[in-house]
């Protein structure tokens, strides 16, 4: 039998390299653990069965999806059921990043169905991953790509790349300008990505120039930072073809589907459709598919910052997509009745500590770091904190 009460998750941490270390390291403070020498990358919040959150269960720790399993209906909602096939639909993330992340794109659902078939070693799930990242403390990244004008104009600041692309492709780009040009161009860029020889030449002549430099621009000092982490490698001339953002606390970027990104520094919250599902090119150790990410790629010169609506004390994300919206919630001293419409949601606390009431005239605390479930067979519940709290609230639109 489910009770109508909050669950508190259980969650696990993804040690990837990229993740920041040691007494600064973001998760470990935001969770309330010690540190040691692993860097700490992602906190996963969900059901993925790369790495499903656990709940207690009539004593016994599960993991939630095998929860949603056994009690699908009375945890995700008749309609979530319908909708999703018995699953959650989105997986949470708290994602702390000291270095660049690979230039990446996510498929869209037919493709990431088909990748999934030819390829499930690599692709592990048929789902796609429209993605949001809202930023806790500050962001920088990599997104989408710029403009034509601005190419361009790279270009001529850096006739190195030029002539490591070679005067075919140079000259498809400029004449005559069209709506492909800028596909044209990175195409030709990906592809000469396995001439070794030829790229190593173009960045150390690049690197050469910059060094020479009494004031370089934002571009020139990442393409040093990621020299100087990944060596030779085709993202550093990727830099050059796609928007540089910075963001501030509260501001949230979208990523859909073929739109290529790249986080290089910062603390977000990330929620996701429920899968893992990443075509890499560059900055990576990992797998790349360059071949795949070309086929998937949107050229959209949108840079999908996500403006969001306030109302009160509630920040709302509301992303074109199915899947989930965010609500950040700021409570002081003051209760926050709340409705699931009988359907699941999944809260973190990033501040402070709050008391839940469920219907049942029970009451659960959670305090900055922990997250919980509320499972669709509570209806109305309300928040209630002391001091000020603030909690990240994602459900299904």
């Amino acid at each position: 039998m489910l009770g109508k009460k909050p669950y508190k998750l259980y969650n696990s941490i993804q040690h990837y390299e990229w993740g920041t270390k040691g007494e600064s390291a973001f998760i470990p403070d935001f969770i309330g653990i010690e540190p040691d020498d692993k860097p700490y990358a992602e906190l996963w919040i969900g059901a993925h069965p790369k790495l499903s959150s656990k709940i207690e269960i009539n004593n016994e720790l599960v993991e939630l999806r095998k929860a949603i399993d056994d009690y699908p209906t009375e945890i995700l909602g008749k309609r979530v059921c319908r909708k999703f096939n018995n699953k959650l639909p989105f997986l949470l993330k708290v994602l702390s990043a000291r270095k660049a992340l690979s230039i990446q794109t996510h498929p869209n659902k037919e493709q990431a169905e088909e990748l999934h078939l030819s390829d499930p070693a690599n692709y592990y799930d048929n789902n796609h991953k429209p993605e949001i990242a809202v930023v806790l403390t500050k962001l920088d990244a990599l997104l989408g790509f710029r403009s034509y004008d601005e190419i361009s104009k790279n270009l001529n600041i850096y006739p190195q790349i030029k002539e490591f692309l070679g005067e075919e492709v140079i000259s498809n780009f400029e004449q005559p300008v069209n709506e492909d040009a800028v596909k044209n161009i990175f195409t030709g860029l990906m592809l000469k990505s396995s001439d070794e020889v030829a790229l190593k030449k173009c960045i150390d002549s690049i690197d050469k120039a910059i060094q020479q430099k009494d004031d370089i621009s934002k571009d020139e000092r990442l393409f040093s930072i990621l020299k100087n982490e990944y060596g030779y490698d085709i993202g550093l001339l990727a830099i050059f073809f796609l928007n540089h953002v910075q963001l501030n606390k509260d501001e949230a970027i979208f990523t859909d589907a073929g739109i290529p990104h790249a986080y290089l520094e910062g603390d977000i919250v990330e929620c996701m459709a429920n899968s893992d599902n990443v075509v890499r090119a560059g900055l990576t150790p990992k797998f790349k598919d360059v071949n795949t990410l070309l086929k998937i790629l949107n050229y959209d010169k949108s840079k999908s910052i996500l403006t969001p609506e306030k109302i009160g004390d509630i920040i709302n994300y509301s992303p074109p997509i199915d899947e989930f919206k965010i609500e950040k919630i700021g409570i002081e001293k003051k209760q926050q009745e709340l409705s699931t419409n009988n359907q699941v949601e999944i809260l973190l606390v990033i501040k402070g500590k709050i008391t839940v009431f469920t219907g049942d005239n029970s009451n659960i605390s959670f305090k900055k770091g922990e997250a919980f479930l509320i499972p669709a067979v509570v209806d109305q519940y309300t928040i209630e904190s002391e001091n000020s709290a603030v909690i990240f609230r994602v459900l299904i639109p």
